[in-house]
């Protein structure tokens, strides 16, 4: 709980900041084009102070439409779309997942839940982190495949970014997976190339598996 917690917490900061940010910019936008804040709100249909607050950013409420009618009339067009940041809320069937593996390799390694990848801005984090003397692998657990090309690159952009030399992937072992895995065959073939037996194998006796590997639980 502390992890997420934490991220709820850095989420609120950077919406209380991206508040202030685009308030600024529709501040200079309507300066730029020598309009007061009445001129504004009239043309919009709000008030004199719904646009003050608006540019100070301390106007809560605000929504993208209402931004984004406000920034037409100054000129500015509103985009926005969201990036991947933490693994975010996991369910209990991902938990369930790396109870199962825990109990399966044992004591090999210690544990850590929802690792960051420790880059600075960055609160993407792996859903768990086996470290011994010999060896550092992250885990992902995932429930359903429902793309599983997108999902596996998503997985390996992270490891790539963390810089974490191995990387384990546990999937639930059900037929639609199966099948969804076998639909992304080449990108298993270069990327994944250790099966359950030999991942589980390295990882019982405390080994780095020497590649990266797919579990089926």
């Amino acid at each position: 709980m502390p992890g997420r917690t934490s991220r709820l917490d850095e989420a609120k900061v950077a919406s209380r900041r991206l508040q202030v940010e685009l308030g600024a910019e529709l501040r200079n936008a309507r300066l730029g084009q020598g309009l007061r804040q009445a001129d504004v709100a009239r043309v919009a249909g709000s008030s004199h102070a719904h646009v003050s607050r608006l540019e100070r950013g301390v106007l809560a409420e605000a929504g993208l439409a209402d931004l984004s009618w406000h920034g037409a009339v100054v000129g500015l067009r509103l985009r926005a779309r969201f990036y991947p940041t933490g693994s975010g809320l996991r369910d209990e069937g991902q938990l369930d997942l790396l109870r199962r593996l825990r109990a399966r390799i044992g004591d090999a390694f210690r544990w850590q839940l929802e690792a960051p990848i420790n880059l600075p801005r960055d609160l993407r984090a792996f859903d768990a982190l086996l470290r011994n003397d010999r060896a550092t692998v992250a885990i992902e657990a995932i429930t359903r495949l429902h793309d599983a090309q997108a999902q596996l690159r998503a997985a390996t952009l992270k490891q790539r970014d963390s810089g974490i030399a191995r990387l384990v992937i546990v999937i639930r072992a059900s037929d639609a997976n199966r099948r969804a895995l076998s639909v992304a065959g080449d990108v298993l073939a270069t990327t994944f190339p250790l099966g359950t037996k030999a991942t589980l194998a390295a990882l019982t006796s405390g080994r780095d598996p020497g590649d990266n590997g797919i579990v089926l639980l």
